[in-house]
């Protein structure tokens, strides 16, 4: 009778792109609040201060910043939640949330992050920035804008632990529920974004560009993309280019530009523009009259400055002239915004004039392509100890049980407890599954952090492989959060597999060096040299079951491997007779 080798465990060294990412955004970042009360809305709510501490359920969680008096050790100084919920803060939105949440106590206000999927993202995206769309086509060139502004910028905060914020800084996020027409928008462009050279392309975009769209190194020097140029808007004229005109006092304008960290020379007495770029904005001024006689700063400075100060409504643009009649200022622009990429005014008009929100895009990033990141439709499911990230929560929600099941028996077996919520990703088919995780198809699953990824559950039914792989997958996540950081890898492997099927594979392969295997199993290799050294590191850990005890073996998963298993002059470790290849002495493979 020939035995199937158990090769549906986890392969380290294959290299891993999960297409579904979360992104993780900063709420509340504008004016974080001092405490912040969580409800369930359905179910219970899931929560840890820690990823290895104990989980905690109930209703509500009400969390507090911690004040500069409060000892560290009194209490938690963050908080992990899973479930439905709904966030109220004293002041400000409520924000209801099916995603996982972190928030962190410092004093001076909470930090709150949610980790949601892009597309969720994106639409949150769209509904804080999509004001003036009445057309589905504009709509759908927006919905490609904002995934690739979240595509190229990922990790814009990362040395602050998130990826986006809420405000402008990134890209504002709509708190409230998400329409109908936003969903329908980001459905049909789903996993859509802008490509130049093979890469993101940075997508900005503003509300309107006065007639004419200005180049990135305009606004930002270090953004010098050749797709955000100069060039005539003539469907943002078609609806006025957006006039505008502003008074200012010079005791505003001098406030505001001190607010701003700028030091104006004292009593100025006129504000003029120097230079202007090559799309027409104000590219510097110059203050007169005062000590010192001349004080030059950039056009954006001052547009942020009074922005900060007196609101968006004030100086709308940088394309503008200007009057100072002496003591005030009059400005007197076109446009609203940077004038970067995207004109929000003309893709309305190109769309009311039948283009398609391709050619809409085509025209305001010119060069850039539209490509598929073919991600999939996913959405969540959870219950008491589970996580399920699937294409058709309906259908694969039925793997609960069995997963409950399978872990609460390896639990018992090895007497530990996985110390945070599983997370089950099941793909919907073989192809999605090879393409978002990097694996071959004859691995039926892999392990990432929480996250035990697998082929379709239909597929692995069909090889009647469903329950090994997840207890192997189980028992992989029991290992690791028991290991010492030096625990080797085939040594983890080894064990991963004695756990999972104690019965050694009949096929007997040449023994491998720790030092192969370890090689093998951390950098890859072929499938027939993989194999050879899976199995030759489950008959290695069998072996020393059988001569120490599985108890005292578990142990060496934190305590380290003693000394004496390995012969020293081959760096094979020592086994029993009827475990070996062959009955005279051991030799190193060559």
């Amino acid at each position: 009778m020939r035995t199937r080798a158990p090769f549906h465990f986890l392969l380290l060294w294959f290299p891993t792109v999960l297409l579904a990412q979360d992104v993780q955004v900063r709420i509340y970042a504008a004016h974080p609040p001092s405490s912040l009360d969580v409800t369930a809305i359905e179910g219970q709510l899931h929560w840890k201060s820690c990823p290895t501490c104990q989980e905690q359920t109930g209703q509500q969680l009400s969390v507090e910043s911690a004040t500069a008096s409060a000892s560290a050790k009194a209490r938690p100084t963050e908080f992990l939640i899973t479930g439905i919920y709904q966030l109220r803060p004293p002041d400000g939105p409520t924000f209801s949330s099916p995603f996982p949440l972190r928030i962190e106590t410092p004093p001076g206000g909470l930090i709150v992050i949610v980790a949601m999927p892009t597309e969720q993202y994106v639409q949150h995206v769209l509904m804080a920035e999509s004001g003036i769309f009445q057309n589905p086509e504009a709509l759908k060139a927006m919905a490609v804008a904002a995934r690739s502004y979240a595509n190229k910028f990922t990790g814009q905060h990362s040395r602050e632990g998130f990826d986006f914020c809420d405000t402008t800084h990134c890209q504002v996020f709509y708190w409230r529920s998400v329409t109908e027409r936003i969903r329908v928008a980001t459905e049909a462009t789903r996993g859509e974004y802008l490509s130049y050279q093979g890469k993101a392309a940075a997508t900005f975009y503003h509300q309107n560009c006065g007639g004419t769209t200005a180049a990135a190194s305009e606004t930002w020097a270090q953004v010098p993309e050749p797709y955000l140029s100069v060039h005539p808007d003539p469907f943002c004229l078609t609806t006025g280019g957006f006039h505008w005109k502003t008074t200012l006092t010079h005791e505003q304008i001098d406030k505001a530009l001190r607010a701003a960290a700028l030091e104006p020379p004292q009593n100025w007495q006129a504000l003029e523009i120097t230079s202007r770029s090559s799309s027409g904005r104000v590219r510097t001024l110059n203050l007169f009259g005062g000590k010192p006689a001349s004080f030059g700063f950039s056009g954006s400075s001052l547009r942020f400055a009074v922005d900060r100060m007196l609101g968006r409504n004030k100086i709308r643009s940088d394309l503008y002239a200007l009057r100072d009649s002496g003591g005030s200022v009059v400005f007197s622009g076109r446009g609203s915004g940077h004038g970067v990429g995207l004109c929000q005014a003309g893709a309305e008009e190109m769309a009311r004039e039948g283009k398609t929100y391709k050619e809409i895009l085509s025209f305001y990033y010119p060069g850039t392509q539209v490509v598929t990141s073919e991600s999939e439709t996913w959405q969540k499911r959870s219950d008491e100890r589970f996580d399920l990230i699937s294409v058709d929560p309906g259908a694969d929600s039925a793997v609960f049980p069995v997963a409950e099941h399978i872990l609460s028996e390896a639990e018992n077996i090895v007497g530990w407890h996985v110390p945070f919520r599983v997370r089950l990703q099941v793909f919907s088919t073989l192809d999605s599954y090879r393409n978002g995780t990097g694996q071959p198809g004859w691995v039926a699953a892999s392990t990432r952090g929480q996250t035990i990824r697998l082929q379709p559950l239909a597929e692995l039914r069909r090889r009647s492989i469903l329950e090994s792989t997840l207890r192997h997958e189980f028992y992989r996540l029991l290992v690791e959060a028991r290991a010492a950081r030096k625990a080797p890898l085939w040594f983890r492997e080894g064990l991963t597999l004695y756990l999972s099927s104690p019965t050694v594979p009949g096929a007997q392969p040449s023994l491998l060096t720790v030092e192969q295997m370890e090689q093998i199993l951390k950098h890859g290799d072929t499938r027939e040299n993989t194999e050879k050294a899976y199995i030759c590191a489950h008959r290695i850990v069998a072996d020393f079951v059988q001569r120490n005890g599985k108890q005292a073996v578990l142990g060496w998963l934190s305590d380290g491997l003693p000394a004496d298993l390995f012969r020293s002059s081959a760096g094979i470790p020592a086994l029993t007779p009827h475990n070996r290849a062959d009955k005279p002495p051991l030799e190193k493979p060559q």
